[in-house]
């Protein structure tokens, strides 16, 4: 039976480890162990064996994984970076929005403003 539960374990470990993303397998270890021993308790039962102990020690990633994870990680920086470009582009169309109010109340304004672009201008 010794074979048998090393290979029950083994594919245990990839279905429970199948269901977690890397953080929770980082950080709920003893959750997936107390998870695996329960699922190997109740398969060994009939052949008479009786699970004492399940430890998770070390988890090692394969490459592949490894890569998908980063590319997922890389697109969801992505999409928060797209989040506050839109923020700020709507942040400046509201003060664009407002400046238009204040030189639509004040024609003066808008010579003033004209004036202050050609002095920026003739300074560069």
């Amino acid at each position: 039976y010794s074979g048998s539960a090393r290979l029950l374990a083994a594919t245990t470990l990839r279905n429970v480890l199948g269901t977690k993303n890397l953080g929770d397998i980082l950080s709920e270890r003893e959750l997936i162990a107390h998870e695996m021993q329960e699922l190997l308790h109740e398969a060994t039962v009939p052949w008479g064996v009786n699970i004492e102990r399940v430890e998770v020690k070390d988890c090692r990633v394969p490459e592949q994984l490894m890569r998908a994870m980063a590319a997922e990680a890389e697109a969801a920086r992505d999409a928060r970076a797209k989040v506050i470009a839109a923020e700020g582009e709507h942040k400046a169309s509201r003060a664009l929005r407002h400046a238009a109010d204040v030189i639509t109340g004040n024609p003066a304004a808008l010579q003033l403003r004209y004036l202050q672009t050609l002095n920026s201008i003739s300074l560069r």
